[in-house]
């Protein structure tokens, strides 16, 4: 199994986490490719590897596109991981805004083009040849980010404009990413924490504290370090992405390093060199086809009897949105002979604080039982395959004895079903299937 541990030194943004993966080997052309099917055509990366200020061999990355020659500026990847502007000189802001660059909320430009919509941006996803596992990344970033700039505003995701995140080049830096961490066969990813600076920076909110409003709710609940340096560090975009793939902080045992890759910012800071560094690993324990792998697993428990189903519906959606692993209800008698429902959540370990605040806050529940429990994993992974109605997105599972059993995802199935008006059953049926894999 290959894992990843993206470590930002002194911040992180989209275009040096995307620098980092291809200075660690994902292919620069292959990426391009894979986006311009998305239907994005006006742009280029400009890669290039040189000695940083602190005399280490870097990664950069720039995104040029159309849209940036349009608004004279360029963007996020002028801006985001322009760490080293120093806040609070009156010089700071002179050009365009650095770091509400890619809120939904910055830069009213005239061109259309600079203020996609979360469906808009998903639209040009699904109907790309991106692999259908960094699909599924991306739009989680997408999701988390749109989830964070509505708290923001007060409105649902589905009516966030993304103003920055919307151009061309910061999808491109959260589409590449993701297509880089499908070429590098990286299995599970991991960030050991986050950075953020101080002072201040202007947005369409006013000048605000460093983080800006969008990173700051984006790493709320996540373990993060202050460095002495006047900038903001860590960029929505850079914060969006960590967040949303990260499976924790610290990386398996037993485990060798395949490579290391350096992407940079384009700022240098004197205090340290201004880099994300990308470590892959393998696993030296390989799991053999079927074989169970284990991890650990929080537990979240409340009873409750008295709220209604609509409540702990909306309750279980909000938590499968922040990525719980699984919930369930359970009958079960209260007190004086009332109904009530056992509410059991499944969540990774860092997600515990944030999962039961949200308990906290949506349920009529005034306390929680927490605990620990091991689980055990059969090697899956994410597949298309070709239907009569399409492609059809399928979990391909490795069963003991060498059996692999092909599943197809529920939602997937249902949206091929209505689309060309077919029963469901004959579409799931039509994937579902066994073999065994064959032997030398």
């Amino acid at each position: 199994m290959k894992f990843l541990s993206i470590e930002p030194l002194s911040g992180a943004a989209g275009d040096m986490i995307l620098a980092s993966l291809i200075d660690l080997g994902a292919d620069q052309k292959e990426i391009v490719r894979l986006i311009k099917t998305s239907g994005l055509q006006d742009f280029s990366l400009c890669f290039e590897r040189k000695l940083c200020k602190h005399g280490i061999v870097c990664a950069y990355l720039n995104v040029y596109t159309d849209e940036k020659a349009e608004h004279g500026h360029g963007h996020e990847h002028e801006h985001e991981h322009e760490h080293g502007h120093e806040h609070g000189h009156e010089h700071e802001h002179a050009h365009e805004h650095e770091h509400e660059h890619e809120h939904a909320h910055e830069h009213e430009h005239s061109s259309p083009h600079a203020h996609r919509g979360l469906r808009e941006i998903l639209a040009l996803l699904h109907k790309s040849e991106i692999p259908a596992p960094a699909k599924i990344n991306a739009e989680k970033v997408f999701r988390r980010l749109a989830e964070a700039e509505a708290a923001i505003h007060g409105v649902s995701p589905e009516e966030i404009h993304f103003h920055e995140v919307g151009a061309v080049d910061s999808i491109v830096d959260i589409f590449g990413v993701c297509i880089a961490l499908h070429l590098l066969g990286v299995e599970k990813l991991f960030c050991p924490g986050h950075k953020i600076g101080y002072g201040t920076v202007r947005c369409a909110h006013g000048i605000m504290p460093v983080p800006a409003p969008a990173t700051a709710k984006l790493l709320e609940g996540q373990k993060v370090s202050r460095l002495p340096i006047e900038s903001e560090l860590t960029t929505p975009t850079g914060a969006a992405i960590l967040t949303a793939l990260s499976q924790g902080s610290q990386i398996p045992p037993n485990a060798r390093i395949l490579g290391c890759g350096y992407g940079h910012g384009s700022k240098e800071f004197a205090l340290m060199p201004n880099l994300v560094r990308s470590i892959l690993f393998e696993s030296e324990d390989e799991q053999q086809d079927g074989e169970l792998l284990c991890d650990q697993v929080q537990v979240i428990e409340f009873e409750t009897d008295d709220q209604s189903p609509e409540s702990l519906a909306y309750l279980m959606e909000q938590l499968y949105e922040h990525s719980a692993l699984d919930v369930s209800f359970t009958a079960t008698q209260k007190k004086k002979n009332r109904p009530g429902q056992l509410v059991r959540v499944l969540c990774r370990l860092e997600q515990q604080k944030g999962l039961c605040e949200l308990i906290l806050r949506e349920s009529s529940s005034i306390g929680l039982r927490l605990s620990q429990n091991q689980r055990l994993l059969l090697k899956r992974r994410s597949i298309e395959i070709d239907t009569a109605w399409g492609k059809l997105l399928c979990k391909q599972v490795q069963r003991p004895g060498g059996i692999i059993e092909l599943v197809p995802e529920y939602e997937a199935a249902r949206k091929i079903a209505l689309a060309n008006n077919v029963p469901i059953r004959q579409v799931l049926n039509s994937a579902n299937t066994w073999q065994q894999k064959k032997t030398d």
